[in-house]
């Protein structure tokens, strides 16, 4: 199997969002997670870790959607557009299918009963595991559903 790179939404956002603003060279810091980054040219950020991630865009037929892609070809498990329509509309959609409008990607949604609690439950053909939206602390965020744990309410 393929390594995959984990890239945080909240990374990704923030370079989305405020990246253009930053020179080539100039290191930075995701103001979430604290996550070391730095421009290393237009469009192109390298991770503390090393990771080299540059912006792109989907055009569609009325709209763009910007998103950051490794640079080495090893992408994320869920796609920006994914995540963000999942996290945003994934718990009040209706069980069923789902299709992504930006990349296309088709996903199940189902509920299940997880530690007591009715969760949704996102699965597509290339995942080993479906997924289910966890509680942060400054977030929520997309894992597997071994990984889940119930919120400490």
């Amino acid at each position: 199997m393929t390594e995959r790179v984990i890239l945080a939404d909240c990374c990704e956002d923030w370079i989305i969002e405020w990246g253009g603003f930053y020179k080539s060279d100039r290191s930075f810091s995701c103001p979430e997670c604290a996550t070391e980054w730095k421009k290393t040219d237009t469009d192109t950020y390298r991770r503390g870790d090393g990771r080299i991630f540059t912006r792109r865009t989907r055009v569609g037929p009325q709209a763009s959607f910007p998103y950051l892609g490794a640079a080495d070809g090893h992408q994320p498990n869920v796609e920006r557009c994914c995540a963000k329509i999942l996290l945003s509309h994934g718990e009040r959609m209706a069980d069923g299918p789902f299709v992504c409008p930006v990349c296309g990607t088709q996903w199940q949604r189902r509920t299940e009963r997880l530690h007591g609690l009715r969760i949704a439950v996102f699965a597509k053909a290339a995942l080993a595991e479906p997924l289910t939206i966890q509680a942060g602390r400054t977030r929520p965020f997309l894992v597997t559903l071994s990984e889940y744990s119930p919120p400490r309410d």
